[in-house]
């Protein structure tokens, strides 16, 4: 799976794989365990979904791409944290012990239903 997860590292790069992709998810990572242990609980919904467009905002390399992140959505940054969207408008977000395979697979089913 890690062949298709895209790295964002600007406010460009963020609007652009938004408006490319009609369901997104972006997961911001920290330097944390917590970082480590969200993204393997995402793991296996992800891998199971080729037709999703996954990237990873790493936060302390990237942390302006974070803050656009933050202020486009008007969620506040945290890390880890996972946002979903369905046409560039946010679905979900959770953090930290929140981000687990059964919220992410919840918002994909919300952001994928036709509208």
């Amino acid at each position: 799976m890690s062949q298709r997860v895209k790295t964002l590292t600007s406010a460009g790069e963020i609007d652009r794989f938004l408006a490319d992709h009609a369901v997104a998810v972006i997961f911001k990572a920290g330097m944390c365990h917590r970082s480590d242990a969200a993204y393997d609980a995402l793991q296996s919904t992800l891998g199971a979904r080729p037709d999703l467009a996954f990237a990873v905002i790493p936060v302390v390399e990237a942390r302006p791409a974070s803050n656009h992140l933050a202020e486009r959505t008007g969620v506040r940054h945290e890390s880890p944290q996972l946002l979903v969207f369905r046409d560039g408008s946010l679905v979900m977000s959770r953090n930290h012990w929140d981000i687990t395979a059964e919220a992410l697979e919840a918002a994909l089913e919300e952001a994928s239903a036709p509208a």
